[in-house]
């Protein structure tokens, strides 16, 4: 490949998606100190319970869009060298060519993903710091048979055009 290829976050994405999140939070909230606003039943515990899963998760993903919101670097760089992945709280970083086997897609609840699929799964696990990182790359890893998805979600990129670009690398370095 004789040129690089970077792309941006796209902020307008990012915050659309934070907003989102936010009214989950906020749902989650809601469902913890109002649960009989969400249920007639003498027993709301199960709506609190769901309240404060709903808070967990909407809690983390709203951290991560409000911590790429801020994030100058390019989300994605594909160049001779292979894929530097900066798309997502899960990002794994460099992805050398030479350690990819297979680039191929997926679809998972309505959102596609590119799968990177390589030789040594566990040295990319390994090599993250945060653990709930870790875990998550660990949990895609035992799904779908790789810890690396990248999705164009937050980039400013069609989905199609995000995967010609990380195959014609890839097929690139294969010649």
């Amino acid at each position: 490949m004789s040129n690089t290829v970077t792309i941006k976050l796209s902020k307008a994405k990012l915050i659309k998606n934070t907003f989102l999140t936010s009214l989950f939070f906020i749902a989650g909230l809601l469902m913890v100190v109002k649960p009989f606003w969400f249920i007639k039943s003498d027993n709301p515990s199960m709506i609190v319970v769901f309240g404060y899963i709903l808070l967990a998760i909407a809690g983390l993903v709203l951290l991560v869009y409000l911590i790429k919101l801020s994030d100058r670097k390019p989300a994605l760089i594909i160049d001779d060298e292979g894929i530097t992945d900066n798309s997502s709280g899960v990002a794994a970083g460099k992805i050398l060519w030479s350690d990819i086997r297979r680039v191929s897609t997926e679809t998972v609840s309505g959102q596609q993903f590119i799968m990177v699929e390589v030789k040594n799964p566990q040295q990319y696990i390994k090599a993250q710091k945060n653990p709930l990182k870790k875990s998550m790359m660990t949990l895609n890893h035992s799904l779908y048979k790789t810890p690396i998805h990248i999705t164009a979600m937050g980039m400013k990129v069609k989905f199609d055009d995000l995967y010609k670009a990380v195959e014609n690398g890839f097929q690139n370095y294969k010649r």
